[in-house]
């Protein structure tokens, strides 16, 4: 039987609506990974999954999977993937849209009785967002291999370390170095997320097929200057660190700026991460951190980005008042969806007659670690004004529940070619 993409928007809305709830009260939407709500909404998840019949369980990088297994003995699997984690006074439906369409397309295969000759999973994909570690996509970095001793041992600012907490959630952090074996038994990795930009929206599209992932490098900045009295130290006798970072901060919007046009591609940097040390209104700041977020789908652009940046940084050393210390931190490579999964996604979208083009994503996701070594692609629906990581982010359920009936049409797709 077909999937109806209007049949299926309250229960779309009404799990959206159930995970709104499982917040920091003082600060919605904040579900941030390991944290008590982020708890809250795991076990909120394991017991839809099993309302779903689905075998709920927890892998080694902590990633929380719900199961549909094929009546056909088989090993391979599907996988429909997000997260339910938030950044601090983020949206309601980043990551959140992508695993309720899971559970929406499980629930019509089971209310259905569609037998497919793979297994279906569910995921929720651990600590998709950058967190107080320094890293994202901790479940997805997992699963591929790519959590090294110095990644997993790192403190967050609580003093928590790293492979504790993945751990704690049920993980297992002293396997996750080399690929699990599951990797070689994936058909297809798939992801529904909202665009987080403006594209779909402006152009009345329905459906975005993503075909690549840029790149993302994230740099901590440390600039040490001398604290001091504010009333006292004249003027020019200053180290003050904050002026100091705010020239860096000004260099990197103008150098990322300059080479955004100059590449004509997707190419965007920020630092909107900063902590001012003692940060205290008589006092000058002796010390700031910042942390540098670059994404980039040209490596030359992002060479010549990291050459002029460190150019600026040993310049303002040899004359400025205060040190700096530039320190790579992560690096994700840009990556391409793969290419029959493209063809198929956009297959799908016009067989239901949705309108939609093919796109770069200008945001990170989990998919782009998986589809280092496993066939993947994902698919974007519209938000309201582009608007994510805010409390003001908003999607129309509409819009998800088409993207839904387009995961549904994949997984069909993928079930025809895969029959023995």
């Amino acid at each position: 039987m077909d999937f109806s993409a209007q049949s299926n928007i309250s229960f779309i809305k009404q799990k959206i609506d159930d995970l709104e709830k499982i917040t920091d009260q003082d600060n919605p939407y904040t579900r941030i990974v390991f944290s008590k709500k982020f708890y809250e909404a795991r076990s909120w998840l394991k017991n839809e999954y099993q309302k779903l019949g689905l075998i709920a369980s927890t892998d080694d990088a902590g990633n929380l999977i719900g199961l549909l297994k094929s009546k056909t003995s088989t090993e391979k699997v599907v996988i429909i993937g997000s997260h339910i984690d938030t950044v601090p006074s983020g949206g309601r439906f980043d990551g959140i849209a992508g695993v309720v369409a899971a559970l929406c397309v499980v629930k019509h295969i089971k209310e259905n009785n569609i037998n497919l000759p793979f297994n279906l999973a569910v995921y929720d994909y651990l600590g998709e967002e950058l967190n107080d570690w320094s890293i994202s996509c901790i479940g997805t970095r997992g699963m591929i291999g790519a959590l090294n001793e110095d990644i997993l041992s790192r403190s967050n600012s609580s003093g928590e370390i790293l492979k504790d907490e993945i751990n704690k959630i049920g993980g297992k952090s002293n396997l996750l170095t080399k690929p699990f074996s599951i990797i070689d038994n994936i058909v297809a990795c798939l992801e529904l997320h909202i665009e987080q930009g403006k594209v779909l929206e402006q152009k009345n599209i329905d459906i975005g097929i993503v075909r690549s992932i840029p790149s993302i490098s994230r740099f901590s900045v440390e600039v040490n200057g001398q604290a001091g009295h504010s009333g006292t130290i004249l003027m020019d006798q200053r180290a003050d660190a904050l002026v100091t970072s705010s020239e860096i901060i000004t260099f990197v919007n103008k150098l990322a700026s300059r080479l955004s046009k100059e590449s004509n591609q997707h190419f965007v940097s920020t630092i909107g991460k900063i902590n001012v040390h003692p940060n205290a209104a008589a006092i000058i700041p002796g010390k700031v951190e910042m942390t540098i977020d670059l994404r980039a789908s040209s490596k030359s652009s992002r060479d010549q980005y990291i050459k002029e940046l460190e150019k600026q940084i040993e310049t303002m050393n040899q004359s400025g008042p205060c040190k700096i210390k530039m320190k790579n931190i992560a690096f994700a490579p840009y990556v391409e969806m793969d290419k029959e999964l493209v063809k198929l996604f956009k297959v799908s979208s016009n067989e239901y007659g949705f309108s939609n083009i093919i796109m770069d994503s200008g945001a990170g996701h989990d998919t782009a670690h998986l589809s280092r070594v496993a066939p993947a692609s994902m698919i974007f629906v519209p938000c309201m004004d582009g608007l994510s990581h805010c409390p003001e982010e908003y999607a129309e359920i509409s819009d998800i529940s088409k993207g839904t009936a387009v995961l549904f049409k994949m997984v069909e797709k993928l079930a025809r070619s895969n029959q023995n």
